[in-house]
């Protein structure tokens, strides 16, 4: 049985280049959706470690983070977070990207690994479990006359916002259903409609 989610994360990039990226989907989702309940993010001073802010339901806060080190590194400040504000990795709710779902599709997930995704196996190795809800955010097909480095790290194209923007609604959706229902009402709700 999963528990409400207190903390909802996007992987990505801090550096200022690569904000427009394939790799940086998951930030790119976080930062829509803070925007739709008017937050922005603040830098964790006190441990340098990622942009977070809350926000209150008339349940509990709710805390967004984006960490900012390189995305491999991600677990690093995500398990320092946790740790500190006493949350379990069923209280997790993560947005990253995935090449190998085409863009404009997503697939959520409750748990497993990280299916070679650097920034999701840094995460399952400092939190020490891969038993978290996540939301993998298609960027696929990937170019054939570009290195897997190369493809993530390129930037979306002006044709590919259509499909973002698309996925962006179904995000921020998500989001309030998970606060609204709780988590697992939520995944059946939006599979439902899918």
């Amino acid at each position: 049985m999963y528990k409400d989610i207190k903390l909802f994360i996007g992987l990505g990039n801090p550096e200022q280049r690569l904000q427009l990226t394939r790799h940086n989907y998951g930030a790119i989702i976080l930062n829509e959706i803070a925007k739709s309940i008017d937050l922005s993010f603040k830098i964790s001073y006190e441990k340098k470690i990622a942009f977070i802010n809350y926000y209150k339901t008339c349940k509990s806060r709710i805390w967004l983070v984006k960490p900012i080190v390189p995305i491999n590194l991600s677990g690093i400040p995500i398990s320092l977070f946790m740790k500190y504000n006493k949350i379990d990795p069923k209280e997790i709710f993560v947005f990253y990207d995935d090449c190998s779902i085409q863009l404009g599709k997503y697939k959520i997930k409750m748990s497993g690994s990280s299916g070679g995704h650097n920034g999701i196996n840094s995460l399952i190795k400092y939190i020490n479990s891969d038993n978290f809800a996540r939301m993998k955010l298609g960027t696929g097909p990937v170019t054939q006359n570009l290195t897997m480095v190369k493809f993530v790290l390129s930037e979306f194209s002006y044709n590919d916002s259509i499909k973002i923007n698309f996925i962006k609604k179904i995000a921020i959706d998500i989001f309030n259903k998970i606060n609204l229902i709780g988590l697992e009402k939520a995944v059946a709700s939006i599979n439902q409609n899918k």
